[in-house]
């Protein structure tokens, strides 16, 4: 049986080191799974806002995109999770975080591994995350305290899965290695152009020609998968995140959960600068006819 993880012990769960770690959330005295859920379409929820305390805080579109996606009730698989997560961060001092829930059917587009690294989302000078173009690191700029005070609060994220396989992660015994060998393959492979759309073809094509050459030379590492009733917590940025990749998605339906932390002003940012008011809940099923492709719940 594995050892469950005391919400008292939480922050010393914080590993110092590695750039992942596998977590227990279910307990006992958790409630039991409703009827056998399956995915009726590819669809994605997601929510921004201060910590969701249980069913009753829930935003109301949840079942909105529940009852078009799935063939059964979400929140019997999520609440354990989300109880954990919650006291989670708790602990870190936080208390607000952005969650997506993605869920999709079976498919072949990850046969071949997306080996990566996540980018740093609330860094304020700008510096990493998707605008920055392949093997190429902007120089930083020291920052106004006022700034600075805003800059990344957090370096990780947690993530589990409610249906189908877990993420795969790169053993912690080769993360650095890993992390070199993606390095030096985004500056190899890194081509010389405009980048004038967030669709850009030829960055598209560089992230192609990494990702089929990360596949091969990182496939001698192994890998490693978070067992059922297991999240992942593993950290985020080039330097020191966790290599990892989505599971061959073939054999099934996936109910995917992601959840990133951060104070009130950093999610706030991230939403204005989509042009999205906070706290936020919406979602996206492309097979539901249009008019409820997406919905907003606010405070």
């Amino acid at each position: 049986m594995r050892k469950r993880v005391s919400q008292a012990s939480m922050k010393d769960r914080i590993p110092k080191s590695t750039s992942f770690e596998f977590l227990d959330y279910h307990s006992h005295d958790d409630p039991k799974p409703g009827p056998e859920i399956s995915v009726k379409s590819d669809a994605f929820w997601s929510y921004c806002g201060p910590l969701l305390s249980g069913p009753e805080d829930m935003p109301s579109n949840l079942d909105d995109w529940s009852a078009a996606s799935l063939s059964s009730p979400l929140l019997p698989l999520l609440l354990p999770f989300l109880a954990f997560a919650n006291a989670f961060i708790a602990q870190q001092g936080l208390d607000h975080y952005w969650v997506t829930i993605r869920a999709t059917k079976a498919t072949g587009e990850f046969d071949q591994p997306r080996w990566h690294t996540d980018d740093l989302f609330f860094s304020a000078d700008g510096s990493g995350g998707l605008r920055a173009p392949a093997g190429e690191k902007k120089k930083k700029t020291p920052l106004p305290t006022k700034r600075r005070k805003l800059d990344l609060q957090t370096d990780w994220k947690l993530c589990t899965t409610l249906l189908g396989p877990s993420t795969m992660f790169i053993p912690s015994a080769h993360q650095a290695r890993a992390r070199e060998t993606q390095r030096t393959t985004k500056r190899a492979l890194a081509t010389d152009h405009a980048c004038t759309s967030i669709r850009c073809l030829g960055c598209a094509a560089t992230a192609e020609a990494v990702r089929s050459r990360l596949a091969d030379e990182l496939a001698p590492l192994g890998r490693a998968q978070a067992a059922s009733g297991a999240c992942a917590f593993f950290r985020i940025g080039e330097d020191g995140g966790a290599v990892h990749s989505e599971p061959g998605m073939g054999r099934g339906d996936r109910i995917f959960v992601n959840v990133v932390p951060g104070r009130r002003d950093e999610l706030g940012r991230l939403m204005t600068t989509w042009g999205m008011g906070f706290p936020r809940a919406w979602w996206i099923a492309p097979a539901v006819p249009s008019g409820r492709e997406a919905g907003l719940w606010k405070y």
